[in-house]
Order: C-alpha cells, then sequence, then structure tokens
C-alpha cells in the first residue's frame, strides 16, 4: 500500500529517517497522523465525497491532514510560544504512539475494558502511567526535538510525529507495560454504571473565561489562557484524551472558541469533533480515579482546575435530597479552604464558579445511537494528589450511591442558595446528618449489586472519617 509522505521533505534526513521504518511501522504512523482529523471526523469522508474505501485513500487523506496541520508563519514569529506548544505536541504524539504499541495483536495482555464504554481507556491509563514514572526516558529527547524543529523553521506536524514516533520506538518496554497492565487488571473494581470524567485546566484558574483580564495577566501564562490553541491544532493533537478549550460561552463555532481563551480541558466522554456522539470512560471506579490522577501529572504545565462526573442514572433513588445532603457532598469533593483575606469558605461556590450544582443531560451514545440520562456533578474541584486529598475513588464511590439513594429530578437547583450562604460562611453540621447521609450512599451502592458488604463497610468507615476530619477544620476557624 502507498502512504503518504510530504513532499517538502524528500531528500532531506527526515526523508532517510522515515525509510528507516519497517512496512508495519509506517502504517502505524500514517494510522496516527490521518486517524486524528479524517477517519475520527467521520463526516469529512462524505463532505469530499470519496467514493473509495478509507484504505484506499491514504495518500488523499495525508495530503489534506498535512496542509491542515501546519503551523502558520505569524505563530511561529514567537519562538518562546512555538517552544511551550511544542512541548505539549510531542508529549501527546508520543503517548498516541505508544498507546497503538500496546495495543498491537498479541503485544501484551490488556485488561478488559468496560462494556459499553471507550475501547481504549486501559490502553490510554497503562501508557500514561508509564510516561509519567519514566520522564526521564523521553523529556530529554523531546526537548531537542523542539530545538531541532525550531531551528530548521520545521513547521508540519507530520515531521513532529516522526520524530515521536522514533522516540516511541525507542523507549518503548513491552515487559515494563505488561507489568502495569496487570497492576490495573489486579486493582480492577467492579462497577456496572458508566461514568465520563472532565478535567478543566488553567494557569489563570477562575479568570480563565473573563473576558476582562489584564494582558499581563495573560502575558504571564506560558500558554496564554490557551489563546493559540487552534494556531498549533492542539485539538487535533490531544483528541485520545478528548482535549478541547472550554470557554464557558454556547453558541460559538468550535473552531473559533480559543481566540477567546479559557479552560484547557479532557474530556473523557465526548468522542468526536462536533461534540454530537458520547461514550462512557469506564464502569470502573478505580480507572476513573487513576485516569484524573494520571491526567494532572501528565499535563503539569497547567495547573488543574475544577472537575466534572457524568454517572449514568441506572436507578432512580426514592430519598429526597436535603442541604445537609448536598453539604456533605462539597466536604467530600469541594473546595474547602481559606481564601486571599484568610476566610474560611467553600471557594468553588463563594466565588460564583459555576451556574449548578448537578446537571441531568441526554447522552448520544456513539454505539447504540440512542440517549443516555447522565447525571452531571460540577462543583468538584481538581487538585493534585496530595496526603490530604489521596485519590478522587472515594468521591467517586460517593456520587454513586448518592445518585442511586436519592431522587435527582430538580438536579437540587432549589437547595443552590442555601449552599451558596454555607460556602461563605461555613458551620459544622450535625452529626445525625453526616451520618443519615453516609447510612443512604451505603444503600444506593448495594442497590448495583457488584460490591461485597465488607467492602461497603470499609468505604463509610472512610466517608465519615473525611466528612469528620472537614468538621475539624470548619469548628477550628
Amino acid at each position: 500500500m502507498t502512504l503518504f509522505f510530504p513532499t517538502e521533505y524528500n531528500s532531506t534526513r527526515y526523508q532517510d529517517l522515515y525509510r528507516t521504518l519497517s512496512p508495519v511501522s509506517r502504517q502505524m504512523l500514517q494510522r496516527e497522523f490521518i486517524g486524528v482529523s479524517y477517519l475520527r471526523r467521520f463526516y469529512l469522508l462524505k463532505e469530499q465525497k470519496a467514493e473509495a474505501k478509507f484504505k484506499n485513500e491514504q495518500i488523499r487523506a495525508g495530503d489534506f491532514i498535512h496542509r491542515k496541520l501546519t503551523i502558520n508563519r505569524l505563530s511561529w514569529l514567537n519562538k518562546e510560544n512555538v517552544r511551550n506548544h511544542l512541548k505539549i505536541i510531542f508529549r501527546h504524539y508520543l503517548f498516541g504512539c505508544l498507546v497503538q504499541f500496546v495495543k498491537r495483536k498479541n503485544e501484551i495482555e490488556l485488561p478488559e475494558a468496560s462494556p459499553a464504554c471507550y475501547w481504549e481507556t486501559p490502553a490510554n491509563l497503562i501508557v500514561l502511567h508509564w510516561l509519567n514514572r519514566n520522564a526521564e526516558l523521553w523529556e530529554n529527547e523531546i526537548a531537542r526535538f523542539t530545538e531541532q524543529v525550531i531551528s530548521e523553521s520545521v513547521r508540519h506536524h507530520f515531521i513532529y510525529l516522526l520524530l515521536s514516533f522514533t522516540l516511541a520506538q525507542k523507549i518503548y518496554s513491552r515487559q515494563a507495560m505488561q507489568i502495569i497492565a496487570n497492576a490495573v487488571r489486579d486493582s480492577a473494581l467492579a462497577g456496572e454504571i458508566p461514568l465520563g470524567i472532565e478535567m478543566e485546566f488553567s494557569n489563570l484558574g477562575r479568570k480563565a473565561v473573563a473576558k476582562d483580564n489584564p494582558r499581563s495577566l495573560i502575558t504571564g501564562d506560558p500558554f496564554l489562557n490557551m489563546e493559540l490553541y487552534s494556531n498549533f491544532q492542539l485539538e487535533d493533537v490531544t483528541w485520545r484524551l478528548g482535549g478541547y478549550v472550554d470557554t464557558h460561552e454556547h453558541g460559538r463555532r468550535p473552531l473559533r472558541l480559543s481566540r477567546y481563551g479559557g479552560f484547557f480541558e479532557y474530556s473523557m466522554v465526548r468522542v468526536d469533533y462536533p461534540r454530537t456522539y458520547t461514550l462512557p470512560l469506564t464502569s470502573d471506579p478505580t480507572i476513573a480515579a487513576r485516569m484524573i490522577r494520571e491526567s494532572i501529572d501528565f499535563i503539569k504545565e497547567i495547573k488543574p482546575h475544577s472537575l466534572h462526573i457524568n454517572i449514568e442514572q441506572r436507578f432512580q433513588g426514592s430519598r429526597v435530597p436535603e442541604l445537609d445532603d448536598c453539604l456533605c457532598l462539597l466536604l467530600l469533593g469541594g473546595d474547602l479552604g481559606y481564601d486571599d483575606k484568610g476566610e474560611l469558605r467553600e471557594k468553588r461556590f463563594a466565588n460564583r464558579e459555576f451556574h449548578r450544582f448537578i446537571k441531568r443531560r441526554l447522552h448520544l451514545n456513539l454505539i447504540s445511537g440512542g440517549k443516555k440520562t447522565v447525571i452531571e456533578y460540577a462543583f468538584l474541584r481538581l487538585k493534585k494528589e496530595t496526603a490530604e486529598n489521596l485519590d478522587y475513588l472515594p468521591v467517586i464511590l460517593a456520587l454513586k450511591g448518592f445518585q442511586n439513594a436519592y431522587r435527582i429530578e430538580r438536579s437540587c437547583n432549589h437547595l443552590i442558595p442555601g449552599m451558596l450562604a454555607w460556602a461563605e460562611k461555613p458551620s459544622p453540621l450535625p452529626e445525625a446528618a453526616r451520618i443519615n447521609f453516609v447510612e443512604n450512599v451505603a444503600a444506593g451502592l448495594v442497590r448495583e449489586q457488584v460490591y461485597k458488604i465488607y467492602f461497603i463497610d470499609k468505604f463509610c468507615r472512610n466517608l465519615k472519617d473525611k466528612l469528620a476530619r472537614a468538621q475539624e477544620i470548619i469548628s477550628q476557624k
């Protein structure tokens, strides 16, 4: 099969490098390059009225993407901006190549993906875990690639991918990946309810979507509040993790969003650029929690800001949530801490960072073609793992139990004024309310019929301890 190679680089060292690749490796390179924007944007085939099958369209598709994925000359003028964005570009291409390696037939024994969920989630997690713990094998090489292409004015993504592919070949360890795959499988926690996660990152924090920011604040961010996201085609590069820019404004065309800057987001629930179709990430809460942790470490140049957890609604609870129930959720996953004036607050609510506490959505599933009711928990603060914040597993389990036990008909919007008042001046919750909340969450987890009683009992003790520690902070203010 004839494959695409850019004519601009004929008779160069990049063509020599390309010729060292085996036919199979060249096909993998082609798949990663074209698959980002052509195969994944399935509607493009119809737009171009291609009559032949995709496998016979390699040259045409490659040329189309090559012209699209070229950094324009104006963006190339500021070399510091170029350097910062190339670091992200190379890293995601390296990630994609390694995912392809671990997914090769008979390569390693991968954990099974959850039914009706995104099929590449296990491979993505394994590769993220490995990259985050072996940065010494690739960070210096990526820095060298970056300086090389800047000095040679190479503005084409195909060459970035080619260099990333050769690095992936050099550092890939089948044995190491299998060890991680086994660990992921051994730590699996059964679940029947599909989950999705959306993570927002910004070096400007909540000001990322403000329209009156002084230019000095934006220029202080190495990524200029993601204003150049489209200029460097980062949406096409970060697609495996659902990357895009979120301005928190609706009605704008996706290709224009990053002109205004905003949050860099990993949306691990959407599967296409028009954001029409969805696929859950997993039904295993352990994998969801680990994806959160590894994603934060992977994009370490941009600070974590907020987290949305999406849970498909399989059960309709009978209990009506009260204010104290929702305040327990805030204590578990919100941002209780001291503001710039030294006042204790739940900072996401107090700073008016979101409009709805819980959102009810209909997601069009890619596989079934049907719409699924999904509850989105939009109040969570995204934090790097620390001694105080071990991981998000208890939070995910608590949300599942809450959703299964309570009737969430009005998305708890009627309770928002009370939550807002509490967030501005937190006060201790009655012990009876906390105990009642934990018991209801436990009953909700039982409804899923996958968790052993001893596991739920242990989880509930942990939940009570977390709520008690939060109470101590409030009492000592």
